[in-house]
């Protein structure tokens, strides 16, 4: 794996008190904000890996092979599952995505705390494999299958099939919340506070007398 990249500060954060490292799963169904509350968390100086996902879709405008994701042609994806080479897949509409165990592994076994942005399908693998993981699941007030839909409406980007689709998902999605470890609000406007929140586990978590199992 190439020179691990870091998020933050080179001086550790105040808040993070133990030196063991552990590995967080961000997750929850779409528009709930994952990806902004994890690139908040770096400017918030908080020290962590993320680890960087396999896809076969084509990137998107300014999306870099390896920086982003590893975009991989469906073949080659099948390469690197039959060589044991994920820690979990999932088939989100069509496409395939995972999480390469190295990228995990390496970061783990460097002392760095590793935080994975994964469906809800990747985080339910992620649990049987690694059952010391903390899965932390972000969603919104209120109604979500409503404020989730009202967000996608917003983007103006689904055809009514895409539409259908995506909402027999989020029902999926949000029936596997009680699965996780914590539950995180993101409102609209909020996300400092959803990232405080965020925060205040990682630091709970740091803090434990006793590690996971």
């Amino acid at each position: 794996m190439d020179a691990l990249k870091r998020h933050g500060p080179e001086t550790p954060a105040s808040f993070t008190v133990s030196s063991r490292s552990l590995l967080f799963v961000i997750s929850g169904p779409s528009g709930a904000g994952k990806d902004s509350v994890i690139e908040e968390l770096g400017k918030r100086g908080l020290e962590f890996y993320r680890a960087i996902t396999a896809v076969t879709r084509q990137p998107r405008p300014n999306e870099v092979h390896g920086t982003h994701h590893y975009f991989l042609t469906p073949d080659e994806f099948a390469q690197w599952e039959a060589e044991g080479k994920f820690l979990e897949t999932a088939t989100v509409f069509g496409h395939r995505y995972g999480t390469p165990l190295e990228e995990v592994t390496t970061a783990l076994d460097c002392g760095k705390d590793v935080v994975l942005r994964v469906d809800v399908q990747g985080a339910a693998t992620v649990r049987r494999r690694r059952p010391d993981s903390i899965q932390i699941f972000i969603s919104v007030p209120g109604l979500p299958m409503v404020t989730l839909k009202e967000r996608r409406k917003q983007r103006g980007s689904e055809s009514p099939a895409e539409q259908e689709a995506r909402d027999s998902l989020l029902r999926y999605e949000l029936a596997a919340m009680p699965q996780f470890d914590y539950l995180v609000i993101n409102e609209t406007g909020e996300l400092d506070r959803a990232v405080d929140q965020v925060i205040a586990i990682i630091t709970a978590e740091k803090c434990r007398i006793s590690p996971r199992r």
